[in-house]
Formats: structure tokens, sequence, C-alpha cells
């Protein structure tokens, strides 16, 4: 894809794994778990990837290798303040800046595509990569304003007893206009439980200012899932083979047709 970059938020400390390695060093499938983000970016078609790092920073550029653009953060103050490190990268850029989290082994090169191509048709400020859960657990919230405008993401911390009922989460798969973006992410502020600046913060900002954002929701709901604990791990593990199953027999259908 032209015009596109990417970042790639892989800096935080993952201690919910109860592991001295750090979480996004962990393997699914003999790769380390902050490959997937990053090759399925590359296999999108994005050719500049910059990934956020910073608690065992080397660990992560070594499994990595070159080939990246690398922004460190000292503190770690949330993902809005991780993409605002980032914006000396791409302040001047006049295109789309797609956001991942680095512990998102299930999306698809298909699925950034398809996220990009719908931005662009659209015309929007920023659309969010969402899906439906029957268990949304700690996932945040989409409140939408109509039919596909999103006029607020909340997390499950600070979500209302009518809003934590609510299946369609986030992903944390962003794709911005990077001009509607830049001038809204000093606006952010560390106002909520953790003492973080939120992303998902920017979703309310454009909305105050009239802007477009859309959900687009995965056809494959495993999109959302990230791994912060072992048995988030195990279970990833579980979905993977269920699904390299389930291609093996499509692939033995069609050969026998």
């Amino acid at each position: 894809m032209e015009n596109v970059k990417a970042v790639v938020l892989a800096a935080g400390e993952g201690t919910r794994m109860k592991s001295r390695l750090i979480k996004l060093a962990h393997t699914l499938d003999s790769q380390a778990l902050i490959n997937f983000p990053v090759n399925t970016c590359l296999k999108s078609g994005i050719k500049e990837v910059i990934v956020v790092v910073g608690h065992q920073a080397d660990k992560v550029k070594s499994i990595l290798g070159e080939g990246y653009t690398y922004v460190f953060q000292d503190k770690r103050l949330g993902t809005g303040d991780a993409l605002k490190r980032t914006t000396p990268l791409w302040k001047d850029f006049k295109g789309e800046l797609v956001v991942l989290p680095g512990d998102a082994p299930f999306v698809t090169p298909s699925t950034i595509v398809k996220l990009v191509n719908y931005h662009r048709e659209n015309k929007l400020a920023a659309t969010v990569l969402t899906a439906l859960l029957i268990s949304p657990g700690s996932y945040g919230r989409i409140i939408r304003n109509g039919h596909k405008q999103i006029k607020k993401i909340v997390e499950s911390k600070e979500a209302s007893p009518e809003e934590i009922e609510i299946r369609e989460v986030n992903s944390g798969i962003y794709c911005f206009d990077t001009q509607k973006l830049l001038p809204l992410l000093s606006y952010i502020k560390c106002n909520n439980i953790k003492g973080e600046y939120y992303l998902t913060d920017i979703i309310k900002l454009l909305n105050e200012r009239k802007l477009k954002v859309h959900a687009l929701l995965a056809d494959d709901p495993d999109v959302v899932l990230g791994i912060n604990t072992p048995e988030e791990l195990k279970r990833a593990w579980k979905i993977l083979k269920k699904k390299k199953r389930n291609k093996f027999s499509q692939e033995m259908a069609e050969w026998k047709r």
C-alpha cells in the first residue's frame, strides 16, 4: 500500500505474564509475539514500520533486527504518550497512519488492507477496528453515535453499568488521517484511574471537532485478542491450532473439487 505508515506499540512491561522475559518475546508457533503485528504490516504492503520500545528495548530490537525505526518511551505513560513520541517521524506526512498493539497475533494483512481502504473510501479522520465478543471482559467498549460513527471508547474500568453491557469492543488497531490526528495528541489528558494518557481519548476529541470516526467491525473476532497472561498465551495456542486445522480442511476440500 502506498502512502501508509505503521506504528507498533511495544513498550509495555507485561507484568501479568509473571516472567522476567518481556511479554512480546514469548513465542507463539515458534515466533515472538512482536513478530506478528510487524510482519502483518509488511505483508499488507506497508513499507515503513515504526516500533515504540521501552521495557527491555534491546531485546525487542534483537528480535526484529534492522529495517525498522525505533522510538524509545522511557516512562510508560500509556498509548497516547507512546504515539505522541513518534510524531517527529510523520508530522509532515500526509497519508494514513496505522497503529497496532505489539501483542496482536491474529490480525491479518487482508484485515489491514480492508481497514485502510475503508478509511480512504469514506474519507475519515479515524477508523477503529472493532469486534463483537460474547464475553467482552476488560476490553474497551465502543460507544456509537449513529450507525457507523463512534462517539467515544470507554475503558472497562471506567464504564458505567450500561456501558459495560456493550459487546462491541476496541481492538486497539486504528487507521488515522495523520494531519487530523497530529494537532490533537497534545490535548490528551492524564485524568483516568491508571494515570496514563489513553490513545482512545483521541476518538472523543475528533468527535468534538465534528470529524468523522467510524467503527469497522472485523469479520473474525479473534483479531482483538491480545496476550497479557500465561493463560491467554495458552488460549492463543489453541486458537492458532484450530485456525490451522480449518485452513487445512478448506485446502483439502478445494483440492478434491
